[in-house]
């Protein structure tokens, strides 16, 4: 640390503004506490010198300080002057403060708040406007909407909807790190009234970078086709709206990601070019380096200013700066340089995934990447250097990744490997060529363009083949923070034994060199009598010169010769002769042999190598979570809006998904234009996530009740993403294309698919057991599957033994359907002569049928199954005024306690193995009497 107090003085910095992202209140004073106590023992241990301890310790304090205090601004005022404003009908002004985006239907933009309604004055607070336009013909007018024009606005206060799924994104804390706490929903272009009012001039600049960024987009529309102008766009200006969700999920399963991030190979690529141009042009050093500074906050700008692009371009700043004064530091002091001047500017950047990866990653590089070259066994220098280079980023990355997006590719690193070298040096350099050639002249920028197209079909064709490998592909389940700290602390220990071990081994090689170069001289000194003779006369006089001083007399290389006595006179290269004559010392006497390691010196070696073994091991089970360490069945009602989707993880960490949710779209064919180039879609957006998240490998079944898009809308998407033993249906097929596309990617991926019908059990494994309760029966071998438009009726009807405990999972059948199941399970009571008939009921909780509409869950049914509790599984604010009133109250009289998706999130119950039933719910409100 003393070495690099700007190192230190970062670290603390970061680590005093984190605290605050992870504890809260009184934990937090105490974990800062407990930093500073550990500084001051470490300066009264003597293990770091005072000054720096109290500097490292203002560091922690200020960051914690100034985070703390941009926290407590970061609050709304609405909710003081309108009393609760959810919902409440608005008129706002304000000017724009970003770009609007128009996609689809909808038009968003951010407003600084000057009037609210009837309050004049209102402090500078942001709004997310949201405004859905009524015909194509608004698009116009929206795209005529600028930053910095002031505007006023009618519309609806909405809070922004926070997480309702366990792990799912969390979107009211995303807009909170921002600053927005409200979202304005407004319909049609017309409720939004420009003022006319002068732009002001600290506006300008960020206009004009707008605009630039627009023209740079509509550019590389016109020089690229549909397919490569997304791409194109994110990986050259960082416009990544316009990227095609199918490659960015390509890119990522692959962690390549990384590529459209605008990021240091970047900035190279312009700084070399800008210092190039200068050269040709004449200018001096210093002015080249003036004026390649100058663009680079204008390059972070027009990029987008992201964090991985922002600490590229004042790395590079500091760099240039530094290099113009001839002071230019090492790479880890200009990392720390950044780091600071972008944590102060915006302390909630700790908390930001891409500022994380930018930031580890390049300190990875910086401090690993020698150590990992120095250990890899290949010759050539160029391909280690590579590899060394591959190898360590994948490594600073893995845990941040994991514990963020969930998943590794084991292709990854050969994928790494063979596109980033392409996609920097050649595909990145024709894309910024086609700009800057399309600029001054659209045929000449097409050249570029073509050969960069060219290229993107190697890319692309390779991505494909590597994802393909879907059995390489692994999730894993979401770890704790502490899981994340724990590699990068195993890292560094880690890293610094390797260090040690190749300190120790180049020591040993250097010996063992001035051994062989001392042999090799002595041996040119016995059998050269001239060489021989002016040694004898050069110590000689060294001794005379000594007069009577009796110690060692320094030579070359440390060695010397006493005045008196037998000691050999060392020379300057490790030959020697007595004092009393001319004989030449044996090389056993005149050269000192390397030192062997000693034997305890290599058992504490492979003592620390066999620990560290270990410690990456428990640390690789800690993140996989085996099944074996955690023996609780689950079952999951996942909000998915309208619709079901029901995951069922059992004792022995086998999955069920039961229904895949989706979204019903009531757009006519004449609507396109209201098509959003990345529609939200149950399965891609929500269901994967949680899956992986959840630690799901692979799902032993995937149950579609029935074929209605409001079950099977993400099925399509699971089906992509996931290993998929069996795909279970009712044994009837739907005339949708939503269908027809669903089947077909079964039967191409090889799932096995089985027509469910009553009295089918399953026993998944030695905890759960799946039973069919309808439908009645099932099409005999080699009959054609019936085609049902009309589903509910058909809906497959399972019941879930998890430990004992009952689940019921009607899907959407309604009133016919549970009295013919009553019917049939009475009859079977009956038949069987059970003492108590009522046993063949009883259930600890029912899914109630088609989202709580009145035409299911009928009184019949509930005295039959007598649930404890009931989940209705609703979308918010639904068209169908689901749940109805009328089964609300059947519950309620019932007994039965009732819990919904859309007022309490996702509804999970955990079953020990002793039988105990948990409840939790991630949006906590009271159940449903």
């Amino acid at each position: 640390m003393a070495r690099r107090p700007l190192v230190a003085v970062a670290g603390c910095w970061a680590a005093g503004g984190a605290v605050l992202s992870v504890w809260e209140g009184w934990t937090a004073l105490a974990v800062l506490a407990g930093m500073l106590l550990l500084l001051s023992a470490c300066a009264y241990l003597g293990r770091m010198p005072p000054k720096l301890a109290i500097l490292l310790g203002l560091s922690i304090a200020l960051a914690s300080g100034e985070r703390a205090w941009v926290e407590a601004r970061n609050v709304s005022v609405l909710p003081s002057l309108l009393g609760d404003p959810d919902g409440r009908q608005v008129e706002a002004s304000g000017r724009l403060v970003s770009p609007v985006d128009v996609d689809g239907d909808l038009a968003t933009f951010r407003l600084r708040l000057s009037r609210l309604s009837e309050h004049p004055v209102v402090p500078k607070e942001k709004l997310l406007v949201r405004v859905r336009l009524a015909a194509e013909e608004e698009k116009r007018a929206a795209a005529s909407w600028k930053r910095g024009d002031a505007v006023t606005v009618a519309g609806e206060l909405r809070l922004p909807n926070e997480a309702s799924n366990f792990g799912g994104f969390d979107y009211r804390s995303y807009l909170k790190r921002q600053g927005i706490h409200w979202t304005l929903s407004a319909r049609g272009a017309a409720s939004v009234v420009p003022l006319g009012e002068p732009v002001p001039w600290s506006a300008k600049p960020l206009r004009w970078i707008d605009e630039m960024r627009s023209r740079i987009g509509g550019l590389m529309d016109r020089l690229y086709g549909e397919e490569d102008a997304g791409y194109m766009k994110g990986l050259v200006a960082g416009i990544r709206e316009d990227l095609d969700p199918q490659q960015f999920d390509a890119f990522a399963s692959l962690g390549l990601t990384h590529i459209l991030a605008i990021s240091g190979l970047h900035v190279g690529v312009v700084v070399f070019l800008l210092l190039r141009l200068g050269a040709v042009f004449r200018l001096t050093r210093e002015r080249s380096l003036d004026l390649t500074m100058a663009a680079m906050p204008v390059y972070m700008l027009l990029t987008g200013a992201s964090p991985s692009a922002a600490r590229a371009c004042l790395m590079t700043m500091i760099a240039l700066y530094l290099a113009r004064r001839n002071r230019l530091k090492d790479g880890l002091h200009l990392l720390a340089a950044s780091a600071l001047i972008m944590l102060a500017w915006n302390p909630r950047l700790i908390e930001d995934v891409s500022f994380q990866l930018s930031f580890l990653v390049t300190a990875g590089l910086i401090l690993l990447v020698p150590i990992a070259s120095a250990y890899l066994p290949v010759r050539f220098k160029s391909l280690k250097s590579v590899l060394a280079v591959a190898i360590t980023a994948q490594i600073c990355s893995l845990p941040v990744s994991i514990f963020y997006f969930h998943q590794f590719h084991f292709l990854s690193l050969p994928a790494n490997l063979m596109l980033v070298p392409f996609i920097s040096f050649v595909v990145l350099p024709l894309g910024m060529a086609s700009v800057v050639l399309g600029a001054l002249w659209g045929p000449l920028g097409a050249y570029a363009a073509q050969a960069a197209t060219w290229c993107n079909r190697l890319t692309f064709d390779l991505t494909d083949r590597l994802q393909s490998a879907g059995f390489l592909q692994t999730y894993w389940p979401q770890p704790p923070l502490a899981w994340v700290a724990s590699a990068y602390l195993l890292l560094g220990l880690t890293a610094v034994w390797l260090k040690s071990r190749q300190n120790r081994s180049e020591a040993a090689r250097v010996m063992a060199e001035r051994h062989a170069d001392r042999l090799r001289r002595l041996e040119a000194f016995r059998f050269d009598p001239g060489i021989r003779a002016k040694r004898v006369r050069a110590y000689a006089e060294m001794a005379f010169a000594a007069h009577e001083a009796t110690r060692p007399l320094a030579a070359g290389h440390g060695e010397g010769l006493t005045q008196g006595g037998t000691r050999p006179f060392a020379a300057e290269n490790g030959e020697g002769l007595t004092q009393g004559g001319t004989q030449p010392l044996t090389p056993e006497d005149a050269a000192v042999k390397p030192t062997a390691p000693a034997p305890q010196g290599r058992r504490v070696g492979r003592l620390v190598a066999a620990i560290l073994t270990v410690l990456w091991s428990a640390w690789l089970i800690w993140g996989l979570q085996p099944a074996w360490l955690d023996r609780t069945g689950k079952v999951m009602f996942l909000d998915v809006g309208q619709g079901d989707s029901i995951l069922v993880r059992t004792g022995q960490g086998r999955f069920v998904l039961i229904d895949a949710g989706g979204t019903v779209s009531f757009r006519r064919a004449d609507e396109a234009w209201r098509e959003r180039r990345d529609p939200y879609e149950v399965g891609r957006k929500t269901l994967v996530p949680l899956l992986k998240q959840r630690g799901v490998r692979q799902l032993d079944a995937l149950v579609l009740t029935h074929l209605d898009q409001d079950h099977i809308g993400g099925a399509f998407a699971v089906l992509q993403h996931f290993r998929v033993r069996a795909l279970l249906f009712n044994g009837t097929l739907k005339p949708t294309a939503e269908a027809k596309r669903l089947f077909e990617l079964a039967l191409r991926s090889g799932v096995s698919l089985y027509a469910v019908h009553e009295g089918m059990r399953w026993a998944i494994d030695g905890t759960a057991q799946l039973e069919a309760l309808y439908p009645a029966g099932a099409g005999g071998a080699g009959e054609t599957i019936a085609v049902v438009d009309e589903q509910n009726e058909r809906s497959v009807v399972l019941l879930l033994t998890l430990y004992g405990r009952r689940f019921l999972l009607p899907g959407d059948l309604e009133k016919a359907g549970e009295t013919a199941i009553v019917t049939r399970q009475s009859e079977r009571a009956a038949s069987q002569a059970k003492a108590n008939a009522a046993d063949m009921g009883g259930i600890d909780v029912l899914k109630a049928g088609h989202h709580g509409s009145n035409t299911s869950t009928s009184a019949v049914w509930l005295m039959w199954w007598r649930p404890r509790e009931a989940v209705i599984s609703v979308g918010q604010n639904n068209v169908y005024g689901h749940p109805h009133p009328d089964v609300l109250e059947r519950l309620r009289r019932a007994g039965t306690l009732c819990f919904r998706t859309d007022l309490n999130g996702e509804i999970q119950y955990r079953v020990r193995p002793d039988g105990r039933l948990d409840r939790r719910m991630k949006l906590a409100q009271a159940a449903v009497p």
